[in-house]
């Protein structure tokens, strides 16, 4: 009973903010992005989750029994009088992933990512042309599309391009696996917290970049790298390129020592000296910006 309780209302009830994304909320725990739908939560980077009753275990480091009274307004001995733990609720079906009809052109997403952004058209262009990133026709998002060896698309996350817009969502139905990526047919794998710090990083590292393969976990998920060296035996070197946080530095931590114990692979980590690879990029533009304006 507990464990049913709805987070989303409890939290906002203990004066915490959350952030509506699609059908979920997210919550913001010092550098932790948690997920939060009805009962259940998911921590991005910790990669662990729960329902209500794990959530205070996990977050406040409470005991379970304490929790559930809490949650249940009771005290800990009137516990012993309620029923048991009813039987685990059917989870839902798979959803179908259902790709959003792209645009007659990608003006807008152009001038998010290059203007806004900073990203060098050039690398926009490449991805455009590769089908990996087109602007979707009913709201004019970045859509960046992760697709499988055959080209079918498995993955994708949509990002608003509007000024000031916070949204992005990966679309229902996606597959982790098979995230937005890029790739080479050199031996290097880099991998990146979401779509626009990869695109950032190669704006900033252009020579020789189709070589590389890259991937955007959306999240630090490590099932992308896992598919990745699983379907290219070439892959001899992983490059984490998360964000520069308390969070990132954590995630790294955890991939690296999970891809060492499966994979005979180098694995290494390049933080950005900002927050995230997009900062970095757009602190290169405003010192070029800087420059060109001396010079004059």
């Amino acid at each position: 009973m507990a464990g049913q309780t709805d987070l989303v209302a409890l939290l906002r009830s203990r004066g915490e903010t959350l952030k509506r994304l699609g059908r979920e909320w997210e919550w913001k725990f010092h550098d932790e992005r948690v997920t939060i739908r009805g009962n259940v939560w998911y921590d991005q980077y910790t990669q662990k989750g729960g329902d209500a009753v794990d959530f205070f275990r996990y977050f406040y480091g409470e005991p379970e029994e304490q929790t559930a009274a809490m949650l249940l307004n009771r005290g800990v001995t009137d516990l012993e009088k309620l029923p048991a733990r009813s039987p685990p609720v059917k989870k839902e079906e798979p959803k179908e992933l259902e790709i959003p009809e792209a645009h007659k052109d990608m003006r807008r997403v152009f001038a998010y990512l290059c203007q806004t952004r900073g990203v060098a058209p050039e690398v926009v262009s490449a991805f455009a042309r590769a089908g990996l990133l087109y602007e979707s026709a009913g709201y004019h998002n970045a859509v960046f599309a992760g697709r499988d060896g055959q080209g079918k698309i498995r993955h994708l996350h949509a990002r608003g391009t509007l000024t000031g817009s916070q949204f992005r969502q990966t679309i229902p139905g996606s597959e982790k696996a098979y995230s937005f990526h890029w790739t080479g047919e050199g031996e290097k794998l880099l991998a990146f917290e979401a779509p626009i710090d990869l695109l950032s990083y190669i704006s900033l590292h252009p020579e020789g970049w189709q070589t590389n393969t890259y991937v955007a976990l959306c999240g630090v998920s490590a099932a992308p790298l896992h598919r990745l060296l699983e379907a290219q035996p070439r892959l001899e070197e992983v490059v984490l390129c998360l964000d520069n946080d308390e969070g990132g530095h954590k995630a790294a931590r955890r991939i690296a020592a999970e891809l060492l114990k499966e994979w005979n692979v180098a694995v290494s980590a390049a933080f950005p000296s900002q927050k995230d690879w997009n900062d970095e990029l757009l602190s290169f533009r405003q010192e070029e910006s800087q420059d060109v304006a001396l010079s004059m």
